[in-house]
């Protein structure tokens, strides 16, 4: 983040230059051509007198030599433009690494099923984000006609196609989806359809007067959902008070935010993900973004382990530090031991005392090199065998 602030400051700085420049010579070139103009109409309308020519004679011989300062003023300016731009080139080479090359790992895709398994990451995003098109190619190409099929593309047409929707402001697709879902949407305690309904509603309002008996009829919509949200049917219902002078100006302006409809596109992503058995998120996006944040970190990592003649940073299956890449992307709990402060792994788990106190296998294994049957909890009085301890699982 800093490195990106640093170079932002310098095309900031170099962006006020060149603003300051050009508006300098608009009108500088503008009261020159001025001058000239004038010099040029009295000329034509007075051509006998010899002392106007000779007046003019010196004003054109000044006009020229501002123009020549200007040209010269300018010209230097322009020198330090130029100047200013090569440090934003500076600035980028000094703040970012240009060469990733010794952080990629040469055999993480080394089969074809992995390589199979990234072509379907890949794929899926292009389905979830709406590029269909793309998605039918690279099926072709990777030869994944079997494993994505047109059955797997369909609810992914289907969502772009209600958010598309949305986008315009057309709730009815994605109605006619909760109809068909209503089952499944019951089960994971959706209100996604009232919210659609919410939004009809208000539309209907906003046409006014007119629409009086065209509520009134879609208010029976909110019938279905009277235990569940019975307060804020009570409120929408109050603001048919305001259905001849318009919402704008009444306590229900709220219901005119473009919010709602950012937010309404963003539960039914999660609902159609949700009934899918898929994350919210894009794994692909969830990767790169995850990657990206803790690049940095990994090239100060790797540029010291090359100085101290160390092994490759990828080379195992776990990092020499923790890099923080954010709570967002924390998707499992972590555990470090309380006696050898280090974080667990799958060759060194969290191992529960009959206790109930939670240690490392290698904390326990050290606590055993004694070799007796019975080994001393290191919180509290407790004994017991080694063999007692039961590995934890988060």
């Amino acid at each position: 983040m800093d490195s990106l602030v640093a170079v932002e400051k310098e095309i900031d700085k170099a962006l006020d230059l060149f603003e300051n420049f050009y508006d300098g010579v608009d009108q500088n070139l503008n009261k020159a051509i001025d001058h000239l103009v004038s010099i040029i109409n009295d000329l034509t309308k007075i051509e006998s007198e010899q002392t106007f020519k000779l007046s003019a004679d010196d004003s054109i011989s000044m006009c020229k030599e501002q123009v020549r300062e200007l040209i010269k003023h300018y010209s230097d300016k322009h020198k330090d433009l130029h100047a200013n731009i090569s440090k934003i080139g500076k600035a980028i080479d000094k703040n970012f690494v240009a060469d990733y090359g010794n952080m990629s790992h040469v055999n993480l895709i080394d089969t074809v099923e992995k390589k199979m398994h990234l072509n379907e990451a890949i794929c899926e995003h292009l389905l979830r984000s709406g590029h269909l098109e793309v998605c039918d190619t690279l099926v072709e190409e990777a030869g994944l006609v079997k494993k994505i099929d047109e059955d797997k593309k369909r609810p992914f047409v289907q969502m772009n196609y209600i958010l598309n929707k949305l986008k315009e402001k057309d709730v009815s697709p994605a109605l006619d989806w909760c109809q068909i879902n209503c089952q499944e949407l019951k089960a994971i305690n959706s209100n996604l359809e009232f919210k659609l309904h919410r939004l009809r509603f208000i539309q209907l309002i906003q046409q006014g007067p007119k629409a009086q008996l065209e509520v009134l009829k879609y208010s029976r919509n909110f019938t279905q959902f009277a235990n569940d949200c019975h307060k804020e049917i009570q409120r929408l219902m109050g603001s048919l008070i305001y259905l001849n002078s318009g919402l704008e100006n009444s306590p229900y302006s709220c219901y005119l935010g473009a919010e709602l409809w950012e937010e309404i596109e963003e539960e039914f992503t999660k609902n159609a993900c949700k009934l899918m058995d898929l994350p919210v998120e894009c794994p692909l996006d969830v990767c790169i973004n995850t990657g990206c944040r803790a690049l940095p970190a990994l090239v100060n990592i790797v540029q010291v382990m090359q100085q101290t003649q160390c092994g490759h940073i990828l080379s195992k299956d776990e990092l020499p530090i923790e890099i923080d890449v954010g709570q967002n992307y924390r998707f499992h709990s972590v555990f470090s031991c309380p006696i050898l402060r280090q974080q667990t792994t799958d060759s060194n788990p969290p191992m529960r005392l009959i206790c109930g106190h939670v240690i490392s296998k290698d904390a326990l294994t050290k606590l055993n090199n004694s070799g007796k049957n019975r080994i001393k909890c290191p919180y509290c009085p407790m004994e017991q065998a080694p063999g007692e301890a039961k590995q934890m699982l988060f």
